[in-house]
């Protein structure tokens, strides 16, 4: 490993554990350093709009948001671009008046291209007064194709579902429609709703719950009101996951096009089980299992929310109590369309193989008295409680998703489907798939000029991106996704292994080794298959046999899952028809 290469993960091992110790110690995480902001990011493209319905013979209309609070200070004028490869299909001069400015272009039926192909938009200040005009900010990418249907993915949720850090195209809902476009030949189209720090059910916002309210109102992060979120990287409570869904709704009914799939996620920040470490945990989620019944399941709220007045940023101070995931998934069913449901599980954001880099950070010089008693006690727990709420999360959406489709007149259309993640795949791990420091990641520009501008909590919403996937952790889930047996039966894709089952045991003693194994109609699968097993529990293991033994250290629920690889490089996801139970 080269010098600078070693210089590089020191930094970034540096950075996250000074972002974890600010949540730890005070609610909420060390500033990040704006004074390594790529200045080459803007102006920025800050949203595309294209066409909703199908580019069967017209041409495609699109809206393109720039973003450049200098460009406005100083009344300049903007010149944007929209290509595919080297040809440009549009353009134009957008005077700034505003810290966003929009501009509509249209693109001939003629010059659509017929398969799927790479479009660039970016834009640069132009030139006046005899000085030659400025260099192009960030490229926005996306794709366009001429066809009927394409595939519609609507996605709802927080920071994960949101992508928090990445650009538009690395996000996993963007992703998963992009490999389901592919796969079935019908191409794609993104509607993201989705906000970080969003809960899952504000129950007094708006009042009396009414979801309806909500198209009533805007919210600074959507500055054209259609919606989606183009500021959704500035973290903010509302709008809440019913709010984003019955947007969804509306915009596909006043578009004329229905959904066929809509990922979601929630819970999390209605419990805020973690931020309020450093200064006592939040209230109301200190039994962890009982919170997240609460919150996910939407059981068991008491009449006063224990949280409304915590000092600090928390989700909980309005998403305490409320409707729980079934109902979220029901309603994401009854859009436009009725769409398929998958509710993306949880990942390990932090965990037991993390901690040996932030308990250094307990004997950084100057942290003593209470200050260090409150980092060794909090980081004592904190992998802990990841942990747990990775797997009680995990198994309140499968049992929401089963409900739900237990009680559905056409059919299952709910999965609770995995990413695949694992305890090695958390922060300051050796295989880290999210990120590990608030400077590096491609989001990092818009934040240092939005949270000052747009977020009450300007600190926190800089540093977001630590600890959530990254580009490879993203893939990773959409990877995975396209693996669900649920998903590839709803979209007709082809099965890339047998038919193959997981046997496992319902139950187990804490310590004791689980036998696990795979058949195919009974008997052992031909040979020639790699396994990677996934035990549920955050660990995993591989092996060229379709047996193995595994022994649980915790409670459960936990749901073992395989991935078969033949010789062909075809992969196949195989579950558990059920949970084990480790008492």
């Amino acid at each position: 490993m080269t010098r600078r290469l070693l210089a590089v993960r020191r930094f970034a091992a540096v950075g996250a554990a000074a972002v974890l110790l600010g949540q730890l110690l005070g609610g909420h995480p060390a500033a990040a350093q704006t004074g390594l902001l790529p200045g080459s990011a803007f102006p920025l493209v800050l949203d595309v709009d294209l066409t909703p319905n199908p580019v069967c013979s017209g041409a495609v209309h699109g809206k393109v948001q720039i973003y450049d609070p200098s460009a406005a200070k100083h009344a300049a004028t903007v010149e944007w671009r929209v290509r595919a490869g080297a040809e440009q299909l549009a353009g134009g001069r957008l005077a700034m008046a505003a810290d966003v400015g929009t501009a509509e272009f249209s693109i001939p039926f003629d010059r659509v291209p017929a398969t799927e192909t790479a479009l660039q938009i970016d834009a640069r200040i132009a030139g006046s007064d005899g000085r030659a005009p400025g260099h192009y900010g960030k490229v926005w990418r996306d794709t366009v194709r001429r066809g009927c249907d394409p595939v519609r993915v609507a996605s709802v949720g927080d920071s994960v579902v949101w992508g928090q850090g990445l650009d538009h195209d690395q996000k996993f809902p963007y992703l998963t429609g992009e490999l389901l476009g592919r796969a079935t030949g019908r191409g794609h189209q993104n509607l993201d709703y989705s906000i970080s720090g969003a809960v899952l059910d504000a129950p007094e916002l708006p009042a009396g719950n009414e979801d309806a309210a909500c198209l009533r109102t805007t919210e600074k992060q959507d500055p054209d009101g259609d919606g989606e979120m183009e500021f959704g990287e500035v973290t903010q409570q509302m709008p809440d996951v019913f709010c984003q869904l019955e947007k969804a709704g509306a915009q596909a009914r006043a578009g004329g096009y229905g959904l066929d799939l809509v990922v979601i996620n929630g819970c999390i920040n209605d419990l805020d089980p973690f931020f309020g470490i450093g200064v006592g945990i939040t209230p109301g989620s200190k039994d962890l299992p009982a919170a997240v019944r609460r919150e996910c399941s939407g059981i068991g709220a008491a009449p006063e929310n224990p949280a409304k007045d915590v000092p600090y940023f928390s989700g909980a101070k309005v998403g305490y109590g409320g409707r729980g995931m079934r109902a979220a998934i029901e309603k994401a069913h009854s859009l436009p369309g009725r769409p398929k449901v998958l509710v993306a599980d949880f990942y390990y954001a932090l965990s037991r193989s993390s901690s040996p880099i932030p308990v250094k950070t307990c004997s950084t010089p100057g942290l003593a008295g209470a200050r260090l008693a409150s980092c060794k006690g909090a980081l004592g727990s904190v992998a802990e409680r990841y942990e747990q709420y990775t797997q009680l999360a995990n198994a309140a959406y499968r049992q929401a998703a089963a409900d739900a489709n237990k009680a559905s007149k056409d059919g299952p259309y709910a999965v609770a489907a995995d990413g695949l993640f694992t305890v090695d795949n958390a922060v300051l791990t050796r295989d880290s798939k999210v990120w590990n420091t608030p400077l590096t990641d491609p989001a990092f520009p818009l934040r240092t000029r939005a949270c000052p501008e747009l977020s009450s909590t300007p600190l926190q919403c800089l540093s977001a991106a630590v600890g959530h996937p990254d580009i490879e952790g993203a893939r990773q889930y959409a990877d995975a996704f396209l693996l669900n047996p649920s998903v590839r039966r709803w979209f007709h894709l082809p099965r890339q292994g047998p038919r193959a089952q997981l046997k496992a045991p319902r139950n187990t003693q804490v310590g004791s080794e689980v036998p696990l194994s795979v058949t195919v109609d009974g008997k052992p699968p031909a040979g020639g298959y790699r396994y990677h097993w996934y035990f549920g529990d955050g660990t995993q293991q591989e092996t060229s046999e379709p047996a193995v033994a595994h022994a649980y250290d915790r409670k459960g629920p936990w749901l073992p899952r395989v991935v078969m690889t033949g010789q062909d490089g075809g992969r196949a996801l195989v579950e558990a028809s059920q949970a084990i139970t480790a008492d």
